[in-house]
């Protein structure tokens, strides 16, 4: 879980100088995913194959941070906790990888070669926003690899939250740049062993779900790969998925569909790639905006999203109701 337990580190988080320039006004008043500005861990490694050294670290790392002094970012990277990982065989959520791989590992019967060259992204490198608002690929970037889990049992495994420079986790997804993942894309174009080539009608898609301070849910999805009138069409540039019709949330969580599925889930590799999350902060003070209402309620939500009348060990988002039906959230740790 999160270690926000050092009161120096706590300092760190808020007062780290901020990197991030936005280069157009469209871009006015959304906080985004910088990559390069890692909290935990605080600094980032990369192996051979461009992949972030700590992927099968279990211990340290079972939720990756990143911010600066405008808010925090955190994401799930082993959402059953700590020990999890088999033995440092396993991982699920979001992984750093670097350099934009999009060789193809595939051969025919076999996926085998993917499990030690997964840190592909087929736009070719991070995602850059340039200063006409158009985007490019630069394999000198970093981006986040994600693998979706449909058997993690404590929660959804591609989980992303936000903290504000107040404390508050109540945000509003604005949106965040998509490409595919080579695993699934050749997966789709000719098979890979477990997935068969994509005919007439087949897709591959990813949804976002918001999921709001009461814990109810609202989703968006877009189609990474669709096979449509002979022709297999695929996001292999970074594209913009639209996140702002899920509303004010304390978190998002992604899964991945496909048509090629079976009595034990996807055969379709479950990955995709993803960059520059933003979002728009609640920064009202929760202080002012409730000072002559009464509490209704107060319940607790842990990272699992699982709700309680009582705090959780660990990191609490604690949702108070008032008298005239409004919310506010906050971070607590017990």
């Amino acid at each position: 879980m999160f270690n926000y337990n050092n009161e120096d580190r706590m300092k760190k988080i808020f007062t780290l100088a901020s990197s991030l320039m936005m280069a157009s006004a469209m871009w006015a008043g959304i906080v985004t995913l910088d990559l390069s500005m890692p909290l935990n861990p605080a600094t980032i490694d990369y192996n051979e194959n461009g992949i972030w050294t700590g992927t099968y670290n279990d211990v340290d790392y079972t939720w990756l941070e990143f911010g600066d002094q405008n808010g925090e970012f955190m994401l799930s990277h082993l959402i059953d906790g700590e020990g999890a990982s088999w033995g440092g065989a396993y991982w699920d959520g979001f992984t750093i990888a670097i350099g934009g791989d999009q060789t193809d590992y595939g051969m025919p019967g076999s996926s085998a070669s993917w499990t030690t060259n997964f840190g592909g992204c087929m736009a070719g490198g991070g995602c850059v926003i340039n200063a006409d608002g158009s985007v490019s690929a630069d394999p000198d970037e970093p981006y986040l690899v994600a693998y979706y889990s449909s058997w993690a049992m404590e929660g959804p495994s591609n989980q992303v939250m936000f903290m504000d420079k107040d404390g508050q986790m109540a945000f509003t997804p604005a949106g965040v740049y998509v490409c595919n993942h080579p695993w699934p894309y050749y997966g789709c174009m000719h098979g890979d062993g477990m997935a068969r080539p994509f005919e007439e009608g087949d897709y591959f898609e990813l949804v976002a779900v918001g999921v709001d301070a009461l814990g109810n849910e609202k989703s968006t999805s877009i189609k990474l790969v669709e096979y449509v009138n002979g022709q297999l069409n695929a996001l292999n540039d970074w594209t913009y998925f639209d996140l702002s019709s899920l509303g004010e949330v304390t978190s998002v969580y992604f899964t991945l569909n496909s048509t090629d599925s079976g009595a034990y889930g996807m055969n379709t590799a479950s990955y995709f790639c993803m960059d520059k999350f933003q979002v728009k902060s609640n920064m009202t003070s929760v202080e002012t905006v409730n000072a002559d209402k009464q509490v209704a309620g107060v319940k607790y939500v842990n990272m699992a999203g699982m709700m309680s009348d009582k705090p959780f060990d660990g990191v609490n988002v604690v949702v108070t109701t008032y008298s005239d039906g409004t919310t506010s959230t906050a971070k607590v740790i017990k």
